[in-house]
């Protein structure tokens, strides 16, 4: 950590994030604006002789957006509340599209639009809420559903290109009283789910 002045900057610096790959440096500035709102403003700094590492900083910036609407949706909806998360990802050897359906279709999100209330399968946990947003290009894909189920929260899912294979991902943020004890409940079972889901043949 190099920076940590709350509520307004706070700046890391990520060392061995990839084999030989140089330091990357973070800071995030808040910049209060009129009528409740404010600018979150992220700058990410490669230190690098060459330019062999650009395409990983684009990868670090193209991985933002999806956490910047989960942090929007918190704050309409669930800010101050008691919080708990986890993340599961997987890797499938098929084709990002492919995956994307997969994944998709397995929770009953396929198609998705903004603004629908989605209902998806009761195993391994009923998931349901509302569609806040769906992005899709040729580098990822990512729906965010403001839950009612199985706890209020936030469901980032999401899949990525990543060294010829496909990465698969859903992270949970669950809000309440009882986020903790939920996440703790939920977390083994759709790790199991997105094991068998995305098990490799053989």
């Amino acid at each position: 950590m190099t920076i940590w002045e709350p509520p307004f900057r706070f700046g890391y610096v990520e060392r061995e994030w990839s084999e030989g790959a140089p330091p990357v440096a973070t800071e995030i500035t808040v910049t209060s604006r009129s009528g409740d709102r404010c600018v979150v403003r992220m700058v990410h700094s490669l230190f690098a002789s060459t330019d062999d590492w650009d395409d990983q900083l684009e990868g670090f910036e193209s991985g933002w957006p999806g956490f910047f609407e989960v942090l929007r949706v918190y704050l309409s909806h669930f800010a101050g509340k008691k919080a708990a998360s986890f993340l599961l990802m997987a890797s499938s050897e098929a084709d990002q599209l492919s995956t994307w359906r997969r994944l998709t279709e397995a929770l009953g999100l396929a198609g998705a639009n903004v603004g629908e209330e989605r209902n998806g399968p009761q195993q391994p946990e009923r998931l349901s809420g509302i569609v806040e947003r769906v992005r899709q290009d040729d580098k990822q894909r990512f729906l965010v559903l403001r839950l009612n189920a199985p706890a209020p929260g936030i469901a980032l899912i999401g899949t990525y290109a990543a060294d010829g294979n496909t990465n698969a991902s859903m992270a949970l943020y669950l809000y309440g009283d009882d986020a903790e004890q939920r996440a703790a409940d939920g977390e083994p079972k759709w790790r199991n789910w997105f094991g068998e889901t995305f098990k490799h043949p053989g």
